[in-house]
Parts: C-alpha cells; sequence; structure tokens
C-alpha cells in the first residue's frame, strides 16, 4: 500500500478547539421571560363593528425601520358599533345618568293630540316619555317633535280587537311599529288588552323581543305580560299609578307625584302615567320646583327597563 504523507500541523485556531474546556460552575436557574403585549384583539371587540380600522402595521421587509424606538407599538382598533346596528330601545334610549343614593321616577305623558306646546314642552331638560297612539291623527308628526327635543316616545297598543288571536297581535304590532319606528317600548294603554292574557301575553313579548322594544304594564291583575317579559328577559315597567284621577288641576297632580315618591323609595324605582293636559304639566313642572322631585333621579322610561 501506497504510504500518504503526514498531515499538515494544525493551524492556531483549530488547537484552540481541540483545548479542554474550562470547568463551568453552577447554572443560574431560569427566569421566566417577562410576557410580551397581546396583538389580539379580544372577542368582545371583534363583535363592536363589521370592520377594523388599523392604526398601525407589522413592519414588511424593505420598510424603513422607525427613529424613536421609544415610541410604542401600532396597535389595531375596531371601528364603534354603528347606531343603525342598536335595538329601538338602545338606539332611540335618552342619554341619563342617575344620582347614586336616589331612586328612578319616570314620568309618562299620553299625547292624545290638540294643541299643546310640545316644542318647548319637548326642550325641556326634564326627562318625560311621551304615550302615542300611532293610529291618532298626526301621530307621525307629534312624535318627531319629541323625538326632535331628546324625549323617548312609547307607542300605545290600539287596533287589537278583545279576544285577539297571536296573529292578529302580529299583523297590528307590525302596522303599529312602521308609524312610530322610533318608538323605545309598547303600552297596553288600559292593562286590559293583553297583559292580563297569558297565550296573548306570550305571543306580545316575542314580538316585541323581535323589535327590539320593551313593554310597559300596569300595576294591576295578574299582569302575565310583565311575568313573561321578565322570564323571557325582555326590557320591562310597571306603571304604578295615574297622576291624574278625576281630572286632576296642578296642585292636586302635584300631590299624586309626592305620594309615588314614598313607593320609589320603598322599591328603587316608579313609574306613573297622565294625560298631556295644561293642568298636568302644570302640576309636573310645580312639583319639579317645590315638590320632593328632589329626593329622586327624574328619568327616561328606560333608565328603570335597564335595572
Amino acid at each position: 500500500m501506497v504510504e500518504l504523507p503526514p498531515p499538515p500541523p494544525l493551524m492556531p485556531e483549530e488547537e484552540a478547539l481541540l483545548r479542554p474546556a474550562p470547568e463551568m460552575g453552577a447554572m443560574a436557574p431560569l427566569q421566566p421571560a417577562a410576557p410580551t403585549e397581546s396583538l389580539l384583539v379580544p372577542p368582545s371587540a371583534l363583535g363592536q363593528g363589521a370592520s377594523g380600522v388599523m392604526t398601525g402595521r407589522l413592519p414588511r421587509i424593505g420598510d424603513e425601520a422607525d427613529e424613536d424606538p421609544s415610541q410604542p407599538e401600532p396597535t389595531i382598533v375596531p371601528d364603534p358599533t354603528t347606531l343603525s346596528d342598536l335595538p329601538p330601545i338602545q338606539r332611540f334610549a335618552r342619554p341619563f345618568e342617575a344620582v347614586a343614593g336616589k331612586p328612578l321616577f319616570a314620568i309618562l305623558l299620553e299625547d292624545r293630540g290638540g294643541e299643546a306646546n310640545r316644542e318647548e314642552l319637548a326642550a325641556m331638560d326634564l326627562p318625560v316619555t311621551v304615550v302615542i297612539d300611532p293610529l291618532s291623527e298626526g301621530a307621525a308628526e307629534r312624535a318627531a317633535i319629541w323625538r326632535a327635543g331628546g324625549q323617548e316616545v312609547v307607542l300605545s297598543l290600539a287596533g287589537l280587537p278583545r279576544g285577539a288571536t297571536p296573529a292578529d297581535a302580529e299583523q297590528t304590532l307590525a302596522v303599529l311599529a312602521e308609524t312610530l319606528p322610533e318608538a323605545v317600548a309598547m303600552i297596553d294603554p288600559t292593562g286590559g288588552l293583553f297583559q292580563n292574557d297569558r297565550a296573548l301575553a306570550t305571543q306580545v313579548v316575542a314580538i316585541l323581543a323581535e323589535q327590539g322594544r320593551g313593554v310597559v304594564t300596569f300595576d294591576q291583575g295578574l299582569n302575565a305580560a310583565d311575568q313573561v317579559a321578565r322570564r323571557e328577559g325582555l326590557a320591562s315597567a310597571v306603571v304604578f299609578r295615574r297622576f291624574d284621577s278625576d281630572n286632576a288641576n296642578g296642585p292636586a297632580v302635584k300631590r299624586y307625584l309626592d305620594r309615588a315618591v314614598f313607593k320609589a323609595a320603598q322599591e328603587g324605582e316608579v313609574a306613573v302615567i297622565g294625560a298631556l293636559t295644561p293642568e298636568t304639566v302644570a302640576g309636573i313642572l310645580e312639583w319639579a320646583v317645590e315638590g320632593r322631585a328632589a329626593t329622586v333621579n327624574i328619568a327616561p322610561l328606560t333608565a328603570l327597563m335597564a335595572r
């Protein structure tokens, strides 16, 4: 066999690699890395709009590096929910912030037509909720005046015959909602149309839930409608009493409202109703200044329904 020439001598770098490594001391325990901020948008944020608005983006090849490394990382901010996506009970609710420690007190006024300075009343700082029969003359125009002033509107159930079937209720409510599309709720105007008929009340509650509106009933009888609404999670409110009984004048209205304040103190909230007349308006304004109004939060109806 042919002898191969001896290998060339090792280079200094190769000799260094062959030397034994120095003994290492005990290794320090590993520390967990500091958590990094998540770039994922939480699911709750994803549902707030149809699309998101990106205020920053991740770097790409060819992008110039930021000159100021202290600048925060770009974030993705989703679009806020548009009002058109909200149900009427939220979209057309009057903004309201309650004073802590005071019960809620909602005043419902039945606008039955006739002469009234609606523009001036609607512009008051005093929140009132206006009940309108959609089938009455000029209902849509009157509702528009109240809404322009920021007040809430409730549609009064009309045109539903006694002994109505669930199909009758569905057709009637669809027509009424077209006339007053900005109504936040519907009320049984007498307390005897559907609220004590459990089968009919169940159908009405289901229709209102689909429309995105609440239900208002009276504190009388078994009130099956309120029971069904609470069971199904539909926003609801119960009217305690009328404050214009026996054609009450201004001072009498003030006394009725003062009595309702005691109910509010017991229950934490109360709703009262009366017709829109010069006497009731005078009584409400007098009570707001001289009565026990300072002990309650005069609130729109939706504030009570949100509880």
